[in-house]
This record gives structure tokens, C-alpha cells and sequence, in this order.
């Protein structure tokens, strides 16, 4: 009985604390993640293989001793882009359907691997670009060669699990200034073969 007697109070001061002074609850706005991108400015790279061009300052070039490849190393937004220089004593066709295939590689994962032609006559820069839709390890690749000495590849690689509704845009941001490297490449003579140590 005494239990009644309890529930039937606390069940009044439940109701009467709910008195009639109305609060307004309103749904938390969307957030988004702020992105805050460096200005663009652009200096010269040279490398001692036979080839230049301009990246921006959030760049860091890191030279490998031994050979002609290049890692760029982008802090700020934890990527690096792997650059492998091979001169053309062979076959030409050799090396970009190998670029091919490292490319369509990942089709396991991309939803859509978009295709572009590099041509830039007044450099002697020919190639392609390779736009990687989708979760897959690396968004974006490419070659360019002069078609009779020279051949650069290049292969973009963010740090983190591969998510690419999150890393739109950033990708977006970091390839304008890939481009911008493929567009001002300029090939400065014949290298000599140099020898892996």
C-alpha cells in the first residue's frame, strides 16, 4: 500500500515540474570541416636529371641519392607524390603501358579511372593524366615524355585511409598544382645513366 502511495506522489512531482514554461529545442546546424589552403606561389624546380619545372612552396622536394627519382612531400596536407624518372634507351611503349597498368591497378576500387591527353608541343611534353574516382589507394597519376630521351611518372598519395567524398576537396586544390608542375616540365638534355648504389 505504502508502494501506491509513493508512486502516486512521485508521478504528481514528475507532472508538476513540468510546468509550463516551454523550451524551444532547435536541431544542431550541419558543421563542416574548414579547410584552409595556402596561397599559390610557385618556384623553380631544377633537378640535376635532366628535367625542371615549378611547384609551390607547401612542396618539399626530396632528392634520392643514387638515381633520378623524386618523392614531393606535401605536409601540409599528408601526401607525398612519387616521381620516377627513367631515361628512354629502349622502348617507349615499354614504359607507358607500364604506367598503364599501375594505374588500372586500381579499378578494384576506383568507381571511375578518367582519362586525359597531356600535350604541350612548345615543351616536347606528351602524356597522359589518370584521374582515380573512388576509394582507391592512389587519386591521381601520370606520365609525360618527350617521346625520344625523357620519361616522368608521377603517382599522388594521401596518408590516410582512402575516402574520397572526404579528400575531394583537397585533391581538388593539390592537382591544380600538379597540373601546374605538368604544364611548366621542361627537359634541360640527355642524362647520363646513372647507377643504383
Amino acid at each position: 500500500m505504502k508502494l501506491k502511495i509513493y508512486s502516486v506522489f512521485a508521478l504528481l512531482f514528475v507532472f508538476a515540474s513540468c510546468g509550463s514554461d516551454e523550451v524551444e529545442y532547435y536541431p544542431k546546424p550541419r558543421g563542416f570541416m574548414r579547410l584552409d589552403f595556402p596561397d599559390r606561389v610557385y618556384q623553380l624546380y631544377q633537378s640535376d636529371c635532366s628535367f625542371s619545372f615549378e611547384i609551390p612552396e607547401y612542396f618539399e622536394m626530396v632528392d634520392k641519392e643514387g638515381n633520378c627519382n623524386k618523392d614531393i612531400n606535401i605536409n601540409r596536407f599528408n601526401a607525398n607524390i612519387f616521381l620516377t624518372y627513367v631515361p628512354i634507351d629502349t622502348n617507349l611503349n615499354l614504359s607507358i603501358e607500364y604506367s598503364r597498368k599501375l594505374v588500372y591497378d586500381h579499378s578494384i576500387k576506383a568507381d571511375e579511372i578518367q582519362e586525359a591527353v597531356v600535350k604541350i608541343p612548345e615543351s616536347r611534353a606528351f602524356g597522359m593524366k589518370y584521374n582515380i574516382v573512388g576509394n582507391a589507394a592512389s587519386p591521381y597519376q601520370f606520365y609525360v615524355t618527350d617521346s625520344t630521351q625523357h620519361f616522368l611518372r608521377g603517382a599522388l598519395y594521401f596518408n590516410a585511409m582512402p575516402n574520397y567524398d572526404s579528400l575531394k576537396p583537397t585533391l581538388a586544390y593539390v592537382l591544380e598544382d600538379v597540373d601546374h608542375l605538368i604544364e611548366t616540365i621542361q627537359w634541360t638534355g640527355k642524362i647520363e645513366t646513372v647507377a643504383n648504389e
